[in-house]
């Protein structure tokens, strides 16, 4: 009896052990990602946080190529935390800021009789500036550099008032 409880705390030591080992590894990337650390911008528009908006992170100068797929979604509070391929985090460089908030209005809803339900007529709305959504108008750039645990890359970025200004018809 002895001699199986020392052989499973061994075995657990072990399956402990590797699994230690492995969680510090990112999955499925490839072995020449970079390293990334923490980004947050936070949004305000009207003076109140946006929540909904899409922050997405334009690599300036040399960039790994990884940087180009670096984005984030504002929560309640205006701040989205941005991910580079579903990976908390930026590679360090120079970015601009770019941020959009679109939502589809409008349209009719029809049903076929297989019950399938189908919006028609729908239309494209943008909630901020354009100037904040492209890259070569938006004022905002971040210096993504190595940080310490605990600390996080970040700039706060006012987008003025709101507005509603028609982009396309959904599906454009």
């Amino acid at each position: 009896m002895k001699s199986l409880s020392k052989n499973f705390v061994f075995l657990m030591i072990i399956a402990i052990s590797i699994l230690s080992v492995s969680c510090g590894k990112r999955p499925n990337l490839p072995e020449d990602f970079p390293e990334i650390y923490p980004c947050e911008i936070t949004v305000i528009q009207d003076k109140k946080p946006l929540s909904g908006a899409l922050v997405s992170l334009i690599p300036q100068g040399v960039a790994s190529p990884y940087a180009k797929g670096c984005t984030g979604k504002t929560d309640e509070s205006g701040k989205a935390s941005l991910q580079t391929y579903g990976q908390k985090g930026v590679p360090a460089g120079k970015y601009k800021v770019v941020i959009s908030k679109t939502r589809d209005e409008g349209g009719t809803e029809t049903t076929d009789s297989f019950g399938t339900t189908t919006q028609t007529g729908q239309k494209v709305y943008s909630y901020v500036e354009k100037k904040y959504t492209q890259e070569h108008t938006s004022p905002y750039e971040i210096d993504v550099v190595e940080v310490k645990m605990g600390n996080v890359n970040s700039i706060s970025c006012d987008v003025g008032a709101t507005i509603h200004e028609f982009l396309r018809n959904a599906g454009n």
